[in-house]
This record gives structure tokens, sequence and C-alpha cells, in this order.
């Protein structure tokens, strides 16, 4: 966190104007520490509320938003299960016959389903959190940012792949192009997350494993979106 360093000098402006005008004061004996206090507050602790600090709120980016569903969806699912769990609680308690023995196969399936969906992202999520980042020589043709690519790359280990990217990043094909290299998030990772380390974009790429004698065609393996 950067301290917030004006919040010193609008007091400094403050406490002077009221010394000029008012004087040393009862009052100013104890509002000045307490202000003074107050301020040291206000420039130096951790994720203080916008209003407080007046800071202006981000702009929310495509990594943020990431990590944001993947709130959303770990709240909705333990909001779903909790709710199933309480149902079947509230049917033995107050119903009884044969509606607890119902309850839960519907209840189940759809935890299972919001499970699922919840997968879809945290792999992905996990990747751009973790911080570590791995360049790979890569090469494609015509790569254009915003539309898919299909290249090559050599991953650690000399295991080389066709890849597929569904959309570039403007950075990532940058990347690619100038400089004929890709960076992996999370890497390793069941996952072919791409993306720059400074940067916000991303891509989940589709791998397949090129067996070398032949063709530069393979078939499609586990990445996927």
């Amino acid at each position: 966190m950067t301290p917030r360093w004006s919040f010193i000098a609008w007091f400094a402006v403050v406490a002077v104007a009221h010394l000029a005008i008012e004087g040393w004061t009862d009052t100013t004996a104890i509002g000045l520490p307490v202000g003074f206090a107050a301020t040291l507050v206000l420039v130096f602790a951790p994720r203080l509320p916008r209003w407080a600090t007046g800071e202006s709120r981000r702009d929310p980016t495509r990594r943020s938003s990431m990590r944001w569903l993947l709130r959303v969806r770990t709240a909705t699912l333990w909001t779903v299960a909790a709710f199933v769990v309480a149902a079947e609680v509230a049917a033995i308690v107050f119903v009884g016959g044969w509606l607890p023995w119902v309850l839960p196969v519907p209840g189940l399936l759809l935890v299972l389903g919001l499970a699922a969906w919840r997968s879809d992202v945290v792999g992905i999520a996990r990747c751009l959190a973790s911080g570590h980042w791995t360049p790979v020589t890569a090469a494609a043709f015509d790569v254009r940012a915003g539309e898919p690519v299909n290249g090559w790359a050599v991953l650690p280990g000399d295991v080389r792949i066709k890849f597929h990217l569904p959309e570039a990043p403007a950075d990532v094909a940058a990347e690619l192009r100038d400089h004929r290299r890709l960076w992996l998030a999370g890497w390793p990772s069941e996952y072919l997350v791409v993306g720059l380390p400074d940067g916000d974009g991303y891509a989940v790429g589709v791998v397949g494993v090129h067996r070398g004698g032949g063709k530069n065609t393979v078939p499609a393996a586990a990445g996927r979106r």
C-alpha cells in the first residue's frame, strides 16, 4: 500500500489555519493530538473504505473479474448447499413422511451441478492468482490481436505442443509475434493459461502433443477453456 501522504499536508494546513485564527486553546490542546492520530490512520492504515480516503474506484480488470466470478460461484455453491441441508432438516422435523427421503435427490443434483459450474473457473483463477509465470518459446503465423491463434510451443522438459487460443489479447499477441514467446500462468497445470506477468489480459488455450515425424497436426488433448 502506498502511504496517503496528502492527508499529512491537509492536516498541517488546517492546524496552521486554526492556530492563526483561534490561537492555542484547551480545545486545540486536545484536538490537535487527536486529529494527528486520525491523520496517521488515514495515511498508513490499509484497506480503508474509499469514502474515507477519497480514492477513486478502480475499473475492473479481466483478471480481477475472474477472481470475482470465482467468489460469486463459490458463495452460490455454499449458499445452496446450506439451504439444501437446512431444508432437509426442516422436512425431517416438521413434515416427516416421504418428503425427507425424496428431497435430497434434487438437492444433491443441484449442488453437484453448481460444483461443476464452479470448477469451470477455479483452475483458471488459481493459475492467474499464483503469481508464477513461466516463459516458453512459441511461434504462430498471422498473429492478430482479438483473433484466434494456432501455433507451436516448447514446454519445460522439451515437450513440444500445438496450441490453439480462441482469442489472443493484444499484449499476448504482441509478445508472440515480436518475441516468439508465451508466458504460462501457474504452470504446470491442466490448463494452458497465457498472459503477461505485468498485463491484464489472458487466454486459455487448447493443447495437443506433437509426436514428431510427420505433419504438424495433432489431436486435441486435455486443455480446455
